[in-house]
């Protein structure tokens, strides 16, 4: 089943084989605490990009599990919350907070100039780690669609992924989810 003009999305394979291709990359805390953001959360590379490191610690300096956007960083200005729950998210989020330069740029993800990064920046970065790990046809947005193939998956109802997805409607969450042949014969097999 072709996915003509959707970005790639990882199978666990090829999502085992690019950890291991970001541990040996340039910022690796940096770049699998972004995937993974994207891959375990659903966040866009936008909001991911505008994250605050306030937004993620609570006042005790601990790392949050519901974080609410805010405004300015969500598409089509909507608050919704993304969860920090997922263990390998948490402890790759950890890892990049213990190596995380102190400076006073409010962003959480902070470039080797001491900048923040635009969500254009991090997604051209995204694009260019999957390209030299020989992932083409896939960039920032193979997270998000990562993110919701997993979730049905895993037998989340369309309904929860929609407000996790911060969806106007369903089938707007239906296009983000993968499938291909293997996935339909193993459907109609199991309803047989």
């Amino acid at each position: 089943m072709a996915n003509q003009g959707k970005a790639r999305v990882l199978n666990p394979d090829e999502h085992r084989q690019f950890l291991s291709f970001l541990a040996t990359s340039r910022q690796p805390s940096l770049n699998k605490a972004v995937y993974l953001l994207g891959l375990r959360s659903g966040a866009r590379i936008g909001s991911i990009a505008g994250l605050h490191l306030n937004d993620v610690l609570d006042t005790s300096g601990n790392l949050k599990e519901v974080v609410e956007l805010r405004r300015d960083i969500v598409k089509n200005r909507k608050n919704y919350a993304i969860y920090l729950v997922h263990p390998e998210l948490r402890e790759a989020l950890l890892e990049y907070l213990a190596e995380r330069p102190v400076t006073k740029v409010p962003n959480l993800f902070v470039s080797q100039k001491n900048t923040a990064f635009s969500a254009n920046a991090l997604a051209h970065k995204m694009l260019k780690l999957f390209r030299e790990a020989g992932f083409d046809g896939a960039s920032s947005h193979s997270n998000r669609r990562g993110f919701a193939t997993a979730c049905i998956r895993a037998g989340v109802d369309i309904v929860s992924l929609k407000t996790l997805m911060n969806h106007a409607s369903i089938n707007q969450t239906s296009e983000y989810v993968f499938t291909n042949d293997d996935v339909l014969k193993r459907a109609v097999l199991s309803a047989s």
